[in-house]
């Protein structure tokens, strides 16, 4: 970086925090909510991931990069040093969409038919293969330029899809930060449920950052399936191309029937540190963000998918008698948006009022709630720990 940065004192934060929100102010806050992340394109670099370089996503940026490097001089240079872990640390609303992570996970569960054709399926094998679609096309409606808020502990969320299929979810832990959702079909077919704790941090340029818990698909029959999600890694976060790329293993695992799938996202070649010095993953067979996965049942390989996050995934030996190969496509396969109910509970996230005021552009007002709500989980967790809380929420 060329010099060392001075940990400014606690008055001249407080000060910097304020200037930092005036003048770096987002013209158009109904705009964070990024429609990109509907079409993402093909990376035509060979490095992979999703690419922000649009000219609207660079306009972004340049404010973005501005915020966030007002950001680092109140952090200190330790960033660079230790890293940050995210989800302990206070960032300015400029760098927040006007929605909580509660409402944002919803997004993934918009490929919903495959769900519904999984629960229609009565053979055990097809019906993991449409579940490994399900959870694999959600990856891409993760992709977004800005971050969501991180939920309050006991907020909640109320949403349903237009084929009846209710959603709640619910901060159930604050520190670590961990959501909880339950999705229900009305005809009792398939429930799905789940927590996840989400675990980030920066260092240097980039973010790296995982959704660990439980991914569980409940049917009728009683059989389950359960499931991990990959990681993911933000590049570019101050300086270069910024991009979002999704790596690392899913396991699929049906108990009841024997089954499982092992799936690779974004698999990196086998190479030693010298020998890659002199040749480039291109020459070893790379190719970013491909999706491949293994389905055995008793330990028997009984097929095989490939496909890549942003685009596509298929089955070797198909589905529906093998009449259909392709299970997901992003150009073809239908979204269902989910809706937020009418009339929900006052601990619904849209609610908040920080979300509030950045919804309608305010973010000097937002900034302000947002820190008054730090605050009281921080009075309230010290609440259940002077009254003999065990849990560290």
């Amino acid at each position: 970086m060329g010099k060392t940065m001075d940990r400014p004192s606690s008055s001249t934060t407080s000060e910097a925090l304020v200037s930092a929100i005036q003048q770096l102010h987002v013209e158009d806050v109904s705009e964070l909510i990024d429609h990109h992340e509907d079409h993402p394109e093909e990376d035509h670099t060979g490095k992979g991931g999703y690419l922000f370089d649009s000219e609207e996503d660079k306009a972004a940026l340049k404010s973005q990069r501005a915020q966030l490097w007002s950001w680092l001089k109140r952090v200190g240079s330790s960033l660079y040093r230790d890293g940050i872990n995210l989800t302990k640390i206070s960032l300015p609303v400029c760098l927040f969409e006007p929605r909580s992570f509660l409402e944002r996970l919803t997004q993934n569960f918009e490929y919903l038919d495959l769900l519904v054709n999984a629960a229609n399926s009565t053979d055990p094998v097809e019906r993991m293969k449409y579940v490994v679609a399900f959870a694999c096309s959600g990856l891409c409606r993760q992709v977004s330029f800005h971050k969501p808020f991180n939920p309050i502990l006991g907020e909640t969320y109320q949403s349903k899809f237009s084929n009846g299929v209710e959603v709640y979810c619910e901060q159930i832990s604050h520190h670590p930060p961990i959501s909880s959702w339950q999705m229900m079909d009305p005809s009792g077919k398939f429930m799905f449920f789940g927590n996840g704790n989400w675990t980030a941090g920066i260092k240097g340029n980039h973010v790296k950052g995982r959704q660990t818990g439980i991914n569980c698909v409940q049917f009728a029959d009683g059989s389950t399936i359960n499931y991990e999600l990959p990681g993911i890694i933000v590049t570019g976060v101050l300086w270069g191309q910024r991009s979002i790329r999704y790596g690392g293993e899913m396991k699929f695992v049906d108990d009841k029937n024997g089954i499982t799938c092992d799936v690779e996202v974004d698999p990196q070649p086998h190479q030693s540190y010298i020998s890659s010095w002199f040749r480039s993953k291109k020459s070893l067979g790379y190719k970013p963000d491909l999706i491949r996965g293994t389905l055995r049942k008793q330990a028997e390989v009984v097929d095989t998918c490939t496909g890549n996050w942003l685009h596509y995934l298929e089955w070797e030996k198909g589905v529906n008698k093998g009449k259909t190969k392709c299970v997901w496509d992003i150009k073809h396969s239908m979204l269902y948006p989910c809706q937020p109910v009418d009339n929900p509970l006052e601990s619904d996230a849209r609610n908040r009022k920080d979300v509030v005021y950045l919804k309608q552009g305010d973010q000097t007002q937002s900034q302000e709630w947002k820190h008054t709500l730090e605050e009281q989980q921080r009075h309230d967790r010290k609440l259940r720990k002077d009254g003999g809380c065990k849990e560290s929420h």
